[in-house]
């Protein structure tokens, strides 16, 4: 009997180095993501958004609340981390309000 009491004392100390080294690993992941998604730096939901917001800002009427309508959801599929759906938002809020979409060479690369 003493052997199984032995054992189930040890049991705790199993158990806190399993999670242990759950919480290490998780960790790990969280710190290999790539360095855009950690930063929130993806061109399309800074710079472009930013381009959209203001160029719908700009428009007078009907158009401008249309155009808004797309910056407003661009920024909820950013949000929710579809960077290429929300820049096809901000794209359509730029197309309605007349702008053309300014763009860098860094910003291509992050395409």
């Amino acid at each position: 009997m003493a052997y199984q009491l032995s054992s189930f004392r040890r049991f705790p100390t199993a158990f806190a180095v399993v999670a242990a080294s759950a919480l290490a690993f998780t960790g790990l992941i969280a710190s290999t993501s790539p360095a855009y998604a950690q930063s929130g730096g993806d061109y399309r939901c800074a710079g472009l958004a930013e381009q959209a917001h203001v160029a719908a800002s700009g428009v007078e009427g009907g158009k401008q609340s249309s155009a808004k309508r797309f910056v407003s959801t661009g920024k909820k599929l950013c949000e929710a981390g579809n960077e290429r759906a929300a820049a096809k938002q901000f794209r359509a809020a730029l197309k309605i309000a007349g702008v053309a979409e300014v763009e860098t060479d860094s910003q291509m690369a992050a395409r």
